[in-house]
């Protein structure tokens, strides 16, 4: 019998899976086109082939996010979605293989949406499940700023908010969350380029633009070329977008993130606070990846600022060492 070993991150907008000693094996968006009129759930398409179809569907079938902002909202679909991931991964001809999984989870669920989590993975059948906070694992990430007798700020920049945590050891301290993420900073574009320029564009044209020219520097000289619809005349354009044009709903949102951890700072221990002050902060997460964000907040911190390498899956990164310590897991999994 086949056995795996797997750590799961099922995000708002991603869905991370990774393989002990191999790496990460899957990555796509935790999005299904279903027909909502329908009786029971009827999915067509799920992760890529789903993204594949956004803005073509028929007048019949809707594209969604079966997890928004951290919370399962549809059970079953999730379920359907992680079941499709997981036969892209998992290859079997006749016995079913003992699974193995870590399950990245963020913080800041209530019982009822703790629970919700629950319910998908156990529906699975897994051998083995450990539920472990996805800040906790990506502080076990090999970086020489990540000390394990000292307290550690870690904030996760993800797709639909900002989670801040305290981890010292593997236990989560503290931690708040922030609704401000990637997807609220793409609908800030939406809004800024039809009032600045009466320009019309979709959230995933939105997306692109930040990811490709977003930056945090002034001076950033980057520009794309991105189809639009002119609000006026009502044809679809080709323009050039610079990184300028989008800058100020982009400087916006990181600088909610600032006055959130600003806030969290202030509400440490001043043991806690000399720890982060002497040692920094450590960023990661898809919206860390955006041109001048080391430079951007250490001057708004006045702190010093690290960003984890290949940030959008230090989450599944961190899995390898509790995968091979099996007793620090434990620990792990008991003290949070």
């Amino acid at each position: 019998m086949a056995n795996y070993e797997l750590c799961i991150d099922m995000g708002s907008n991603y869905t991370t899976i990774y393989k002990k000693h191999t790496g990460v094996v899957l990555r796509e968006p935790t999005i299904a086109i279903i027909e909502p009129s329908a009786k029971t759930l009827k999915v067509s398409k799920i992760g890529l082939e789903a993204e594949k179809m956004w803005g073509k569907t028929g007048d019949d079938e809707v594209v969604v996010h079966s997890i928004v902002e951290g919370v399962i909202k549809n059970v079953e679909l999730t379920e359907r979605i992680l079941m499709y991931f997981l036969n892209k991964v998992v290859k079997y001809k006749l016995v079913k293989p003992a699974i193995k999984i870590i399950v990245c989870l963020p913080i800041g669920l209530n019982e009822s949406e703790y629970e919700d989590y629950k319910k998908v993975f156990y529906a699975i059948g897994f051998a083995k499940i450990n539920f472990v906070y996805n800040i906790v694992s990506a502080s076990f990430v090999d970086a020489p700023f990540l000390l394990n007798n000292k307290a550690s700020m870690l904030v996760d920049l993800g797709g639909s908010k900002t989670e801040i945590g305290i981890v010292m050891g593997g236990r989560l301290i503290s931690g708040c969350t922030l609704n401000v993420g990637g997807n609220l900073i793409d609908e800030a574009i939406v809004d800024y380029l039809h009032s600045t320029k009466g320009y019309l564009l979709s959230m995933q044209v939105a997306g692109k633009l930040k990811r490709e020219v977003g930056s945090l520097y002034e001076t950033d000289k980057s520009n794309m070329e991105v189809l639009v619809e002119d609000e006026n005349t009502k044809n679809k354009i080709s323009t050039i977008i610079s990184a300028k044009d989008i800058m100020r709903p982009i400087y916006e949102g990181y600088l909610k993130i600032v006055q959130a951890i600003n806030g969290f700072f202030g509400e440490c221990s001043s043991e806690i606070a000399l720890d982060v002050k002497n040692d920094g902060i450590v960023f990661f997460g898809g919206g860390s990846q955006i041109t001048g964000l080391e430079n951007f907040f250490k001057k708004a911190l006045k702190m010093t600022v690290f960003q984890l390498d290949n940030p959008e899956f230090a989450g599944v990164l961190g899995s390898e060492k509790l995968f091979s310590n099996p007793n620090l897991l434990q620990k792990v999994v008991e003290d949070n």
